[in-house]
């Protein structure tokens, strides 16, 4: 039965997220999101991330002795142990890692640097300094999730690249759903080269061996629901074609888990558009009052006109809506967002 979310608003639920100084940091290893309780942070330019989280996606055991503040890890006949306040990482006794950044607790988490500890495992870490996201790959799981390609110069340089990762969903449908999202990124991927690849291949040869930047497409998603009865995906993209500017974009897909068959928010809720569009403008407007210099001066009068554009993804608490990059806020305020807390 479908439900109505207006009747189920209160104060206290609507606002779970609001606008950010800079874009979520999104953590993945061998390509699977990785869930945390404590969102990510940086300090001294290390960033932090809740320790049971990655020691366990990381595929390690974890446990915490209190008295001496002290974390244990186990995998595979490897003990590895650190302090907190202390930048020592030991593995079987033996420092193999000093931190720059010592772990520390915040807000009742445990928090470590998410580099020290994937390279003690021997994971290689990867930073996205304009998507704000960190890629671990941890050697375990060579199999590829997602769709890549390239396009190469006469001289086999390869002058644009294109990469698009998904996880897969265990849901019955997931073969249907993984499909979906093949297929999707096929088609932008043709869409991406058939615009810039003549273009890339171009450049690169009027640079004559000057510096000569590819032009790249990542994207990847994150399945923000994953259940029995509903599967989610919202996943993120850079572009950059050239010159000192980069393209950010948002995207979200919702399945039925049985048979993988893409769902419309209006046939999981009964409110009308209407009313939801005059939910959406209220509840922006409201965000846009709480921090109007994260937006533009005339952030109200674009919302009017965009508020089309609102996406939706299902969390495990309920619905997020968000706005795509640019349409309320300048770039560096991030995804515009909220999330409404809701049984579905």
């Amino acid at each position: 039965m479908k439900k109505r979310l207006l009747t189920a608003v209160t104060a206290s639920l609507l606002f779970a997220t609001s606008v950010f100084a800079y874009p979520p940091i999104k953590v993945y290893v061998d390509s699977q999101a990785v869930s945390f309780d404590q969102a990510p942070i940086i300090i001294d330019d290390r960033t932090l991330v809740p320790m049971r989280a990655i020691f366990q996606a990381l595929g390690s055991e974890v446990s915490w002795y209190e008295p001496t503040k002290t974390v244990t890890s186990t995998k595979d006949g490897d003990t590895f142990v650190l302090v907190i306040g202390q930048t020592g990482l030991y593995k079987n006794g033996q420092l193999v890692y000093t931190m720059d950044v010592p772990a520390r607790i915040i807000n009742d988490r445990t928090m470590v640097p998410v580099r020290a500890i994937a390279e003690a495992f021997d994971a290689e870490v990867n930073w996205d300094p304009i998507g704000y996201v960190i890629d671990i790959a941890s050697g375990e799981d060579e199999a590829q999730k997602g769709y890549s390609t390239t396009v190469e110069a006469e001289d086999g340089t390869v002058v644009l690249s294109f990469d698009m990762e998904y996880p897969r969903s265990s849901s019955n449908g997931g073969d249907e759903i993984y499909k979906t999202l093949e297929e999707e990124a096929k088609e932008l991927a043709e869409d991406f080269i058939k615009e810039y690849g003549a273009k890339a291949k171009k450049e690169y040869e009027g640079a004559k061996g000057s510096s000569f930047a590819p032009y790249t497409y990542q994207g990847a998603y994150e399945m923000t629901r994953d259940d029995s009865e509903l599967v989610s995906f919202y996943g993120t993209s850079t572009q950059y074609t050239g010159g000192s500017e980069t393209v950010r974009g948002c995207v979200s897909h919702t399945f039925y888990a049985k048979g993988g068959e893409e769902v419309e928010l209006f046939t999981l809720i009964a409110d009308t558009k209407k009313e939801m569009e005059e939910f959406w403008i209220t509840s922006f407007g409201a965000l846009i009052d709480e921090k109007p210099s994260g937006f533009y001066a005339d952030a109200k009068k674009r919302l009017e006109k965009c508020v089309d554009e609102v996406g939706y993804y299902l969390t495990k608490d309920g619905i997020a809506f968000y706005l795509p990059p640019e349409t309320i806020a300048p770039k560096e305020a991030g995804i515009v967002s909220f999330t409404m807390k809701v049984e579905l």
